[in-house]
């Protein structure tokens, strides 16, 4: 049994990585974006619903999100960050959206490609406002390096204190998700190519035959 989250920008190859891992080990694979919960639901959902996946003996979770999905980040065995360039999450995005138009089963218009994009593209390039780089800053000076078992009041009051310009939890840039994950790094293995999956499912099928003897 292992737990693994995957974390990265739109377009870094979370899903693709989550369903190999998946099909490989028969280990249950979630995509935080699509998550059933009931309409209208706000952010209290979502981080009780972390805290009752990762308690499960076993999972795959991706998602870009911090702070409510710290119960992931604690529990997890292995950490994965996806690391790209802009200019190849782009041409990812791109292309993803245009394959799902084609087959129709795109649930996003087109219309919101062009915001995707840029937002995307801060991400990326690491650029942000002065009041979001403060907020970045005051978050990590005061809960950077504290690693402590999560509580949902607690990360409930933190994503209220710390709003960082998009919606709840999502990293203003790839460089805040790196700072963030700082103080897990004994179990963060970073992808940057084919080379490094590779490795990583290497990895992971080693530890896996260890637990089944």
């Amino acid at each position: 049994m292992v737990k693994v989250h995957i974390i990265g920008g739109p377009g870094s190859g979370k899903t693709t990585l989550g369903q190999i891992i998946a099909a490989r080990w028969h280990i249950r694979h979630q995509d935080l974006d699509w998550i059933e919960l009931p309409p209208n639901s706000g952010i209290d959902a979502y981080v009780s619903y972390a805290f009752d996946l990762a308690g499960q003996p076993d999972w795959i979770t991706e998602n870009i999100g911090l702070m409510w999905t710290d119960p992931f980040l604690y529990q997890a065995d292995y950490i994965v960050l996806m690391e790209i360039s802009w200019p190849v999450a782009a041409w990812r995005i791109i292309l993803r959206h245009l394959i799902k138009s084609l087959r129709r089963d795109n649930p996003y218009p087109t219309s919101l490609l062009y915001s995707f994009l840029k937002g995307t593209r801060q991400y990326y390039l690491n650029q942000m406002s002065a009041d979001t780089a403060a907020v970045a800053r005051a978050y990590l000076a005061e809960h950077g390096s504290h690693v402590e078992p999560p509580d949902s009041n607690v990360l409930l009051t933190r994503l209220e204190t710390y709003k960082m310009g998009g919606p709840p939890g999502v990293p203003p840039t790839a460089e805040f998700t790196r700072q963030y994950l700082e103080k897990y790094k004994e179990k963060v293995f970073v992808v940057r190519n084919n080379a490094d999956r590779e490795r990583l499912l290497s990895l992971l099928g080693k530890d896996s035959r260890a637990m089944l003897q």
